[in-house]
């Protein structure tokens, strides 16, 4: 019989939801824990829409030459997924909000912070953006947008990041008044980033899903209007 493995746990109210940190007990748990929040916090002060200092207000007045390094690695990531999306994924065109790619890039950072302190497995949970890695396992749920009391399992990830996005409040930058024909859409990856961004394209034009998610070497679930996987 497997040993249930000790895990700490900490959660904080971070990137407009609830982030937790769950990883396998150490000696230096604590300080991993402060190094990934503070990764996290990081992202937050700099690329939150709410924050009046972020770095939103400074790309919307054209001034990139003040940047936290991170958010230039945000916006290459973003030209990165605007370009193979055929311009389905476009800050740009969403007065540089991104919400749609930061969260996932704040959990692996969170990761890189609990790697760097010899973590050796965990998981980063962002709001139901999600990444997990070393031996641990993790049952994934995913909450239909139509149906948000219900969650629905869809399988077990490890070394890997999941991602889940509605289409409630999804702006297709292309202009068009043509709503999702899905409700939401689950993107597993290797990294956080890619399945957070490319959520959005998946909506957008769910007969391509599949394919612009391969693009990324990604998987994607879409969830059909009655909620159903």
């Amino acid at each position: 019989m497997r040993r249930a493995l000790h895990t700490v746990r900490r959660a904080r109210a971070l990137l407009g939801t609830l982030v937790e940190v769950r990883l396998a007990a150490s000696p230096r748990a604590e300080v991993a824990l402060a190094r990934a929040f503070g990764a996290i916090e990081r992202v937050h002060r700099a690329m939150s829409a709410q924050e009046s200092t972020s770095d939103i207000a400074r790309l919307r007045a054209a001034r990139r030459s003040s940047l936290d390094p991170w958010t230039r690695r945000v916006l290459e990531h973003a030209e990165e997924m605007r370009l193979a999306s055929d311009g389905l994924f476009d800050c740009q065109a969403c007065g540089y909000a991104l919400d749609g790619i930061a969260k996932g890039f704040a959990v692996d950072r969170a990761v890189e912070a609990l790697q760097a302190e010899d973590v050796a497995s965990g998981v980063v949970n962002a709001g139901g953006d999600l990444r997990v890695f070393g031996e641990l396992y993790e049952d994934i749920y995913v909450r239909p947008p139509d149906k948000p009391d219900t969650l629905v399992h869809v399988g077990r990830l490890k070394e890997g990041a999941v991602a889940t996005s509605g289409a409630a409040l999804l702006i297709d930058p292309r202009g068009s008044r043509r709503r999702a024909r899905a409700t939401g859409a689950s993107v597993l990856a290797a990294d956080c980033v890619t399945a957070d961004a490319l959520t959005k394209p998946c909506l957008l034009e769910p007969g391509q899903a599949r394919e612009i998610a391969a693009r990324f070497r990604a998987q994607v679930l879409l969830l059909e209007v009655d909620g159903r996987a």
